[in-house]
């Protein structure tokens, strides 16, 4: 199936052309992975980018580095106004996810490596885990990593106007209904009314209304929820 690029918003890059294959099909407890899915990584995990513009196909495993790839192949290289998250003059935003210079891609990295852990690898602990002292410490980490990231953020996105890869590493997990689905199995929230949320629930908003967000987020609450209970009985999906 032939689509416009939908998580790319700068005009020179939305009409890259793209195919979309399912990987895997889910029963109530097992994965089924696609024999091409088998082929191009020997991890069998998603997502794989197959890119064929080229004479030898090449082969991007990863979500982060699947990230890296299309921002590197695809995003423009104009400078941007932002600088280690301080503004030094009034230029517009790059399109690039990793703008500016070596200093500022340096400090993107470490906080998309602290918030892949704090942030996401929380989220599954927190539905995994099946003891109250378990999922209170997983319930911690994970406000932890919210609460750190809303300080820093300085809104709408974490770079101020640039969307970076900081706001992309985060938003499947604390944007859209993935937040239902911890509130529903864990009774998991963030506080509305603490300042120092403040930053994370403007960012939330900001996310949630951007196009490719809008284009691409599952807001089928039902299937989410059907989609992780194996998570929350502690048994997760075998695979083959």
């Amino acid at each position: 199936e032939e689509k416009k690029c939908a998580g790319l918003e700068d005009s020179s890059i939305e009409q890259f052309q793209f195919t979309v294959t399912e990987a895997t099909t889910r029963s109530d407890t097992t994965f089924t992975k696609s024999a091409l899915l088998l082929e191009k990584n020997p991890k069998a995990l998603v997502p794989v980018i197959l890119d064929r513009r080229f004479d030898e196909e090449v082969v991007v495993c990863e979500s982060l580095i699947c990230v890296e790839y299309v921002d590197e192949a695809l995003g423009n290289d104009e400078p941007t106004g932002i600088i280690n998250g301080s503004k030094r003059n009034q230029q517009q935003p790059s399109s690039k996810l990793l703008p500016g210079p070596p200093s500022q891609r340096a400090h993107a990295r470490m906080w998309v490596d602290k918030l892949n852990h704090e942030i996401c690898g929380s989220f599954y602990s927190l539905l995994l885990q099946q003891h109250k002292a378990g999922q209170d410490m997983a319930a911690q980490k994970l406000m932890g990593g919210i609460r750190a990231f809303s300080r820093r953020c300085q809104g709408p996105y974490f770079y101020g106007e640039q969307f970076s890869m900081v706001d992309i590493a985060i938003a499947p997990w604390v944007a859209g209904i993935r937040m239902d689905v911890v509130r529903h199995y864990r009774n998991f929230e963030v506080p509305r009314e603490e300042e120092e949320y403040e930053k994370y629930w403007e960012w939330k908003e900001a996310v949630e209304n951007r196009r490719c967000f809008v284009n691409t987020a599952c807001t089928d609450l039902d299937a989410m929820l059907s989609l992780y209970r194996p998570y929350a009985e502690g048994r997760g999906y075998s695979s083959r």
